[in-house]
């Protein structure tokens, strides 16, 4: 009697000691430097394969016991991996993935003679290109042609030129960027729907060069747009024939 008694007490305490130590894992999921909420993170329990994501708050709730692995996964950050030591509210901390560009290094081009840059050649009349005028015959009539021009004019052209070839070296860096060999990192996609995606999501250059611009998270937010038109779209050539983007 007093055995069944204690293995009765045994078994009670063993159930009890089950029902504390599962229930519901919760939390927020966070990018670790700006503490902004990251939404759309996969997370799998590994021991009992359930899966979730988090909202648009970074909030997620999945099954779990103590001692159990949780995976958080994202195209645009590093996974991490947590082992459960408890049920109460966690916070995790997910960094950007890097990505390593080459830089585009552009050199002074100089005319020189020998090892001497050439000086520019000036005249009386500040710099201007003179020719002494002649008649019908080709001789000597007295006086001077000049050929005036307007320097502020020149000036505005070259700035101008230097805009546009600033304009079109960030066009080259953002084409690298925005590349299926670069995205593959990033998002899961190949062929005519990685060429939609680029096509919708490439940034403009005054979108790439504000404060605000974040590569990884831009990425990001841009996949869960793209991820929001139904597959079979996604993959169709008459997707970017529109020549802009889907409406949600």
């Amino acid at each position: 009697m007093l055995l069944r008694s204690f293995l009765f007490l045994l078994g009670f305490l063993f159930l009890v000691t089950i029902s504390y130590a599962q229930g519901n894992l919760t939390g927020r999921v966070y990018e670790n430097k700006t503490r902004i909420p990251i939404a759309g993170v996969s997370i799998q329990n590994l021991s009992t394969h359930v899966f979730t994501v988090t909202d648009k708050n970074g909030l997620f709730a999945i099954r779990a016991h103590v001692g159990d692995l949780v995976t958080f996964s994202s195209f645009a950050y590093e996974a991490d991996t947590l082992y459960v030591k408890d049920l109460s509210s966690t916070e995790i901390l997910m960094d950007l993935k890097g990505t390593n560009l080459k830089g585009v290094t552009i050199n002074d081009q100089q005319t020189k003679l020998g090892s001497l840059t050439a000086p520019p050649t000036l005249s009386p009349f500040g710099g201007q290109t003179v020719v002494y005028s002649k008649d019908a015959n080709g001789d000597l009539k007295g006086g001077l042609t000049m050929n005036l021009f307007d320097s502020h004019s020149d000036a505005k052209k070259k700035r101008k030129d230097i805009q546009l070839g600033k304009d079109e070296e960030l066009k080259q860096k953002i084409a690298r960027e925005f590349s299926p060999d670069n995205l593959k990192d990033y998002v899961p996609f190949k062929g005519q729907e990685m060429s939609n995606f680029i096509i919708l999501y490439t940034p403009t250059v005054d979108t790439y060069t504000s404060p605000e611009f974040n590569f990884a998270g831009y990425v990001n937010s841009s996949y869960q747009e793209f991820m929001k038109i139904p597959k079979e779209q996604r993959e169709s050539k008459d997707l970017t024939n529109l020549n802009a983007k889907p409406s949600e």
